[in-house]
Formats: structure tokens, C-alpha cells, sequence
């Protein structure tokens, strides 16, 4: 098997990653691994700086999801049960997702 591929699958299998749904707008539900994180923001603000949290970012395997879209959701924790998706902590796509430099995982928020 391709080294690559296995280091992508050792990633979406570590701590931080989990098991997931994606379910398009207007599709089908699909079986996924994401990595959660939660990445705190610095801003200036006058002469100090405010961190703040910026929320969730969700990462998906492009080989898992084609073409994300603002207004799908990711399911995670969730089952596919009789086509439809139950359970789980339920977070909506926003924003355009971006894919990475090598073009196998997207960036989503």
C-alpha cells in the first residue's frame, strides 16, 4: 500500500480524530473519520490582545468527500439507521471548504 495513504489513515485514527456522517443537503449519508479541533484566535484589540475561540473546524479525507458544501453536515458520534442520519453532535458546514496543498483533505469551518 502507498506510505502516504497509510500515514493519512494513522492520522484519522489518532486522538483528535472520530467517527463520523456527512450528510450533503441533497444527498446521500456517508460513513466518515474527521479531526476535530477548536483552534483559539489572537486579536489585537488597542494596545492589548483578546483570544477568543474561533470554533469548530471539521477535516475531511477528499478521498471520502468529494465536494463539501456550505449547509452540510457532519454528524459526529451519529449512525446511518434506514437511510437517515441519528444521533451524535450535529455541526453545519459554513464558508467555502478549503483543500489543502496536496489536495487530499478539506479545511472546514
Amino acid at each position: 500500500m502507498d506510505p502516504f495513504a497509510l500515514a493519512l489513515d494513522a492520522l484519522f485514527m489518532a486522538p483528535g480524530s472520530a467517527a463520523a456522517v456527512f450528510q450533503p443537503a441533497d444527498g446521500v449519508p456517508v460513513n466518515v473519520r474527521v479531526i476535530r479541533s477548536a483552534p483559539d484566535r489572537d486579536t489585537g484589540f488597542g494596545q492589548g490582545r483578546v483570544i477568543d475561540n474561533a470554533g469548530t473546524i471539521l477535516e475531511l479525507r477528499r478521498s471520502d468527500v468529494e465536494t463539501p458544501q456550505p449547509g452540510d453536515f457532519v454528524v459526529i458520534g451519529g449512525e446511518i439507521v434506514d437511510g437517515q442520519v441519528t444521533g451524535g453532535d450535529v455541526f453545519t458546514l459554513f464558508g467555502d471548504p478549503v483543500l489543502d496543498l496536496e489536495r487530499i483533505g478539506w479545511t472546514c469551518g
